[in-house]
């Protein structure tokens, strides 16, 4: 299955780093599927001690609420699977989404500064985020993304060696 960065690619392109979410991002699913035991337990204990009517309302509403952290965990699991992140020999591309498909790019002659943001967390686990500031107002960022000072280091590497080489067209004055 071609993904949408490759099916993308410019003639003479070709992907450079590919960064990859880190498994810290997983957190906010872990804590849903916990919450969704502790709901079945519970649900489960009230069916088996206690009466009609009670059982009835618990069973409505732990049934509604597992449901909805249900749909949740699905929504979240989509949601990280669609991520696709790239630094290419001509841009950096970050592609969110399935159905709803947001897609940001920043050519590598555009690209002022290369920045990286991490939390506490972030510096134990070795994940952050990595800011991409272009001329303007411009911005792409890679959010938790898995060892993010090696993927700056080599950015920044990419991102001057391919702007070395465009600048080095011959320039024309005019007289």
């Amino acid at each position: 299955m071609d993904t949408y960065i490759q099916n993308t690619l410019q003639i003479n392109e070709r992907v450079l780093i590919a960064p990859k979410l880190h498994w810290a991002v997983y957190f906010d699913i872990y804590f849903q599927l916990s919450l969704l035991y502790i709901l079945a337990c519970q649900g489960l204990d009230v069916f088996i001690a206690y009466d009609i009517d009670y059982r009835n309302f618990f069973e409505r509403s732990q049934m509604y609420i597992g449901l909805a952290v249900l749909v949740r965990i699905v929504y979240l699991i989509i949601h990280y699977y669609s991520i696709e992140m790239a630094v290419t020999n001509y841009r950096v591309v970050c592609k969110i989404g399935v159905f709803n498909i947001k897609t940001e790019e920043l050519a590598n002659d555009r690209i002022e500064s290369v920045s990286v943001r991490q939390t506490i967390l972030g510096r134990i686990l070795n994940y952050g985020d990595i800011f991409f500031s272009g001329t303007g107002t411009s911005k792409l960022v890679f959010k938790k993304v898995y060892a993010p000072w090696w993927i700056k280091s080599k950015s920044e590497d990419f991102i001057r060696q391919s702007y070395t080489i465009n600048s080095r067209q011959p320039i024309y004055h005019q007289l």
